[in-house]
C-alpha cells in the first residue's frame, strides 16, 4: 500500500477495480439462485445473511464514488482499492456460505469453493502476508482514536 510509484494509467486502474467490484457480486448472485437466497436461515444466522446482502448492495454506489473521485496517481492507492474491491464480495460470500450451511448445504459448498478461489486469487495478486490479530487490533484502535480526535477538533 505504500508503493509510491506513479500509476501508468489511473483511469484504466480505476476501471479495473470497479469492474472487479461489480462482477464479483454478480458471480455471487449467480450462485444464490432464488431457492437459496430465500432459504430459511436459522435465527442466529439472519444477521450474517443481512450483512452479506448489504455488502452486495454497497458495490454499485461504491463504484460510482470511486469513479467520481480524484485519485492519487500512485500504485499503492490502486492496490488498496483493488484489495477492497475483492474483499467486499469475498466477505459477503463467506457470510452467506455460513448463513446457508444448515439450510442449503449444496449452495453453501458452492460458496465455499468460490471463497477459496477468490482467496487464492487475492493472495496471488497481492502477495498478502499474515498480520497478527494483536497488530491488526492495535492499528484499528489507533485509527479510531485518530478519527475521533479529528472529528472532535472540527466540531463534527
Amino acid at each position: 500500500m505504500s508503493d509510491a510509484r506513479p500509476a501508468v494509467a489511473p483511469e484504466r486502474e480505476i476501471a479495473r477495480v470497479n469492474e472487479v467490484l461489480l462482477l464479483r457480486p454478480r458471480e455471487l448472485a449467480a450462485v444464490l439462485d432464488e431457492r437459496a437466497s430465500t432459504a430459511d436461515v436459522p435465527a442466529d444466522l439472519v444477521p450474517l445473511r443481512e450483512a452479506a446482502r448489504e455488502l452486495v448492495d454497497v458495490a454499485p454506489p461504491l463504484v460510482d464514488t470511486w469513479a467520481a473521485e480524484e485519485h492519487s496517481a500512485h500504485q499503492g492507492h490502486f492496490a488498496t482499492l483493488g484489495i477492497a474491491a475483492r474483499r467486499i464480495p469475498l466477505r459477503a460470500a463467506a457470510m452467506m456460505r455460513r448463513a446457508l450451511a444448515r439450510t442449503a448445504p449444496e449452495t453453501s459448498d458452492t460458496l465455499a469453493n468460490l471463497v477459496r478461489e477468490w482467496c487464492q486469487e487475492l493472495q496471488k495478486s497481492y502477495g498478502l502476508r499474515w498480520v497478527p490479530v494483536s497488530a491488526q487490533t492495535g492499528l484499528h484502535v489507533r485509527m479510531m482514536i485518530d478519527t475521533a480526535r479529528l472529528v472532535c477538533a472540527t466540531g463534527g
